[in-house]
């Protein structure tokens, strides 16, 4: 077996009980006070946890906006200042994960996470904080969760057209971990795992057009492992596409991150080795999985397009001038035309 690094971090992860029942199972016994950091739809949940007799006080910050402005962070900040909190539970998706995780970073107290949706940001040391119209995004150990939990009734009555983009986000964690050139023979192993259960969700979904309790599942636990990759190897030309067309041009995220799916693969397919190639095609069951990839997502009623997602024609050009002033490792060279051609295509 050839020589391999690999990082992995300290978390527990709680996956498949009701959340409240989680929580009393892993409370300790000094009654901490707790942030809350979600929206206001789980206010029950919060009373609840007010009258618990392993927690102190509760503070909940319900402000929540996608791609975390310093402000907010600002605000969140400024309303947790003069409070003592041992925990900071973040409850929601990618959005208030994020929060949690930004002001974590100046806090001596444990986070924990409790994801709605598919995102994976739970299971990961990345957090991003948009100003000015620029996303910037970093990876610091501090951020990364101590205890995940994973509530499958919490995503069960996402909304199809929420649940399907959130579901494309994970597996772009579990696509780019396959062929990133940090992968090992663990990275392969889960990555490969997660596509394989996400994937037979998807398809599942696309027959029954219906969210059950065994697809939610299954999507969960890919979204999970999609997660944990994306935190032990760097990631590619998807995310920061995703990242710069996301943060600097205000597109939503995991809509994005859809869309992107099969154009950034066709982008790096003829780079991709011959057992990274045949992997996909064995899992996407097509000599082009990229094909297949995009007629799921029209099946799917997720076939975006970046002119329905609100970017202007005229800013490819400075999107692509956002990609080539990055750094990182990538299978197919970044060459100026042929991102064009990649994004305009995808117009």
């Amino acid at each position: 077996m050839i020589p391999f690094n690999y990082k992995t971090h300290a978390v527990k992860v709680i996956f498949g009980k009701p959340i409240f029942e989680a929580l009393e199972e892993e409370l300790p016994d000094n009654k901490p006070n707790i942030a809350f950091i979600g929206s206001r739809r789980y206010g029950d949940l919060v009373e609840k946890l007010k009258l618990h007799e392993k927690v102190g006080e509760v503070f909940h910050f319900d402000k929540v906006i996608q791609h975390v402005p310093q402000g907010l962070v600002e605000e969140a900040g400024e309303f947790l200042e003069d409070k003592e909190v041992n925990i900071i539970l973040c409850l929601g998706g990618g959005s208030a994960i994020g929060l949690g995780k930004a002001l974590i970073l100046n806090s001596s107290a444990e986070l924990w996470a409790v994801p709605t949706t598919y995102s994976g940001s739970e299971m990961t040391n990345i957090y991003g904080i948009s100003h000015n119209g620029v996303k910037t995004v970093k990876r610091n150990d501090r951020v990364h969760p101590q205890k995940v939990f994973y509530d499958p009734f919490l995503s069960l009555g996402m909304p199809l057209d929420l649940a399907v983009p959130s579901a494309f986000n994970a597996m772009a964690h579990l696509v780019e971990a396959l062929y990133s050139p940090e992968s090992n023979p663990i990275i392969n192993a889960l990555a490969d795992l997660g596509l394989k259960i996400l994937f037979e969700g998807l398809k599942s979904l696309s027959e029954e057009k219906v969210m059950t309790s065994d697809i939610n599942e299954k999507l969960m636990f890919g979204a999970y492992v999609g997660g944990k990759v994306l935190c032990e190897v760097n990631m590619g030309l998807h995310h920061k596409a995703a990242h710069v067309l996301g943060g600097n041009f205000n597109l939503e995220h995991s809509k994005i991150h859809t869309l992107l799916l099969p154009y950034v693969l066709k982008y790096q397919w003829d780079f991709l080795n011959e057992n990274t190639q045949q992997n996909f095609q064995s899992i996407f069951e097509n000599p082009l999985p990229y094909k297949t990839l995009r007629a799921l997502q029209e099946n799917l009623g997720s076939g975006f397009s970046l002119q329905d997602l609100g970017l202007s024609k005229e800013d490819i050009p400075k999107a692509v001038d956002f990609l080539m002033q990055m750094t990182y490792p990538n299978p197919a060279p970044m060459i100026r035309d042929h991102l064009n051609m990649m994004l305009e295509s995808a117009y």
